[in-house]
């Protein structure tokens, strides 16, 4: 969503007309759900997608030609054989989407994506509003736990209703909104900045996943090492506590270089309430690090408790650095959609 955020606020700055195109709504079995975005410019899709396929680029011919006619449109796709309108998919499900024209001119669609993109880089939860409108200036704008921060347009009153764990249509007297998580206050922290670690940290950051690297070596720490990274941290393993606090809201990656890096960062790892733990390595090598675990404390139950992932990753076979990444990433994913 940065991305999609900083494509626009770029095109809009050069006076360039944009259509937002978002599925708001989806019922049996497509290609995306609802919160599936993709911005399009005069000369078609600038990024993202909403599924591929026929309904696709018919969408795009749609928010091109909204361009030109400046308005919005909330219209709905069928997914299936069918008499009315059959597009040749055969899917099973329907979409609806939703499709705002963003006005170069309009000053205050800028500053609120400008303000969107800034959000990227706190500690709390964000939501993007969009209010679908067909007439009229762009409704749109972010919300936080404490209320609305930034919003175009007539000032919705019950903001507490777009505070939903996933993309939602939200019906307030005449308005409708759609509103969908942006920012999640959360950090995967990943504990050795070696081969995984580097195959495995610009995967993340382009699933959403916001990352952050700690090692004791100070070449490998470098963030050019970690596209999308959001910071390194050099430190020794024996006090990572004096640089790291996680959250319940955190996942914890332990990819280190030694067995001994790994069980210390383990051991501060437990202490902490972070939903995720995930310690790589044989499950000979786990099992020497289980009983030096217990012998600081930890019982069997916090060590098999469900958020401790040890070996890491789904079970996909891989053997090189970046295979592994891929397992990782995958059960992050899991990780991630099952806490929705």
């Amino acid at each position: 969503m940065k991305q999609l955020l900083t494509i626009m606020q770029d095109a809009l700055v050069r006076k360039q007309p944009l259509v937002l195109v978002t599925i708001v709504d989806s019922t049996g079995s497509t290609p995306r759900g609802a919160g599936s975005r993709m911005v399009v410019g005069e000369a078609g899709c600038l990024y993202g997608t909403i599924g591929g396929g026929i309904s696709e680029h018919l969408a795009e011919e749609e928010a091109k030609t909204l361009i030109q006619e400046k308005r919005s449109l909330l219209k709905a796709y069928i997914l299936h054989p069918n008499k009315e309108a059959d597009l040749g998919a055969v899917c099973g499900g329907d979409v609806s989407v939703y499709f705002q024209y963003l006005n170069p001119e309009d000053p205050g669609i800028v500053a609120v994506i400008q303000g969107g993109i800034e959000y990227f880089t706190g500690r709390e939860h964000i939501w993007m509003v969009n209010q679908l409108t067909e007439e009229g200036p762009a409704c749109l704008g972010f919300a936080g736990e404490a209320g609305l921060l930034q919003w175009t347009g007539p000032v919705p009153q019950h903001w507490q209703g777009f505070l939903s764990p996933q993309g939602t249509l939200i019906h307030q007297g005449e308005a409708t909104y759609f509103s969908e998580p942006l920012v999640r206050a959360s950090f995967v922290y990943v504990f050795g900045a070696g081969h995984v670690a580097h195959e495995l940290v610009p995967l993340l950051a382009h699933l959403g996943f916001r990352c952050i690297v700690f090692d004791d070596r100070e070449p490998l720490v470098q963030p050019e090492r970690f596209p999308g990274v959001e910071q390194t941290l050099l430190g020794d393993f024996a006090h990572i506590a004096e640089r790291v606090q996680v959250t319940q809201e955190d996942y914890v990656v332990i990819v280190s270089r030694s067995h001994l890096c790994d069980f210390q960062a383990a051991a501060f790892a437990l202490g902490t309430p972070a939903r995720y733990i995930g310690i790589i390595g044989s499950r000979t090598k786990l099992n020497v690090i289980r009983e030096k675990l217990k012998a600081l404390g930890f019982t069997q139950d916090i060590l098999s408790a469900a958020r401790v992932h040890a070996p890491i990753g789904l079970a996909i076979k891989g053997e090189t650095p970046a295979e592994i990444g891929v397992s990782i990433a995958a059960e992050l994913i899991l990780v991630r959609a099952s806490s929705l």
